[in-house]
C-alpha cells in the first residue's frame, strides 16, 4: 500500500519535472526492494493515483460534443497529480517490475472517479496491469459536464481510447464499487454500478469484468 501524498515533492506544472518524486526517497527504496525480492504469486499494489500514462483529450462543453472536436488538432494534456507528473519514479518502478519478468503485478487504483482497465506500458510493452474503480457518490464526468449519463462522456471515452491504445476499458459516468477476485491463475476485477448515488438503499448491478492471467501482464475481458 503506497502513500502518494505525504512524501511527494510539489506537484509540477503542465509537464513533469526531472527531479520530482511522488514516493519520496525512503518509500521508493522500500518499494523497489520489495518488488525485487518478492516471491508472491501476485503483487497487488494499493495505488491512490493512476500509474498508467494517459494523454487527456480536450474536454468538450455541452455545446461541443462532436468527436472530431476532441481529436482534430486539439492539444492533449497529462494529469500531473498522477504518476504522469513524476515520470522518473514511475520509470524506476516499471524497470524493476520488468526485470522480475514474472507478469504478476496489479495496480489497484482510485481517485479519478471513473472505471478503467489498463495495460501499463514500458517502452511499448505492457509490464503490469491497472484496475481503477469509480467513485460511489462523488461527481463523475457527466456531472462535471452537466449532461445526462452515457451521452457526452461517450465522446470523451472514445477519444481517450484513440489516444491511449493501452487503455482497454474506460467508463466515465457510473458510480459504485469494484470487487477484486484473486486466484493463483488470474486476477479479476468486477465493477458494480448503483442506480442512484443519492439513495443509500439503491440497487447495485454487475456491469463489467476484466482479468489478467498469471504471467501475462495484459488486460482482457472476462465472462459472466
Amino acid at each position: 500500500m503506497l502513500d502518494l501524498r505525504t512524501y511527494r515533492t510539489r506537484q509540477p506544472g503542465p509537464a513533469p519535472e526531472a527531479d520530482g518524486t511522488i514516493l519520496g526517497a525512503e518509500q521508493r527504496q522500500w518499494f523497489l526492494d520489495g518488488l525485487a525480492r518478492g516471491t508472491a504469486s501476485w503483487n497487488l499494489i494499493g495505488n491512490s493515483v493512476m500509474v498508467t500514462p494517459i494523454k487527456i483529450p480536450a474536454l468538450p462543453t455541452r455545446e461541443r460534443l462532436a468527436l472530431d472536436d476532441l481529436l482534430d488538432g486539439q492539444p492533449t494534456t497529462v494529469n500531473t497529480d498522477q504518476w504522469d507528473g513524476y515520470t522518473e519514479d514511475r520509470r524506476r518502478v516499471l524497470d524493476t517490475i520488468a526485470a522480475q519478468g514474472r507478469g504478476n503485478t496489479v495496480f489497484l487504483t482510485g481517485d479519478v472517479h471513473s472505471s478503467w482497465a489498463n495495460d501499463v506500458p514500458r517502452d511499448g510493452t505492457s509490464v503490469a496491469v491497472e484496475f481503477v474503480c469509480p467513485s460511489v457518490t462523488s461527481d463523475n464526468i457527466d456531472e462535471q459536464l452537466g449532461v445526462p449519463p452515457r451521452t457526452g462522456s461517450l465522446k470523451v471515452e472514445a477519444a481517450i481510447r484513440a489516444l491511449n491504445p493501452h487503455v482497454r476499458f474506460v467508463e466515465l459516468d457510473s458510480h459504485g464499487p469494484g470487487v477484486l477476485e484473486v486466484t493463483p491463475e488470474a486476477v479479476r476485477m468486477n465493477w458494480y454500478y448503483v442506480a442512484d448515488r443519492r439513495d443509500p438503499a439503491t440497487a447495485v448491478t454487475f456491469a463489467h469484468a476484466f482479468r489478467a492471467v498469471a504471467g501475462e501482464p495484459r488486460v482482457r475481458p472476462a465472462d459472466g
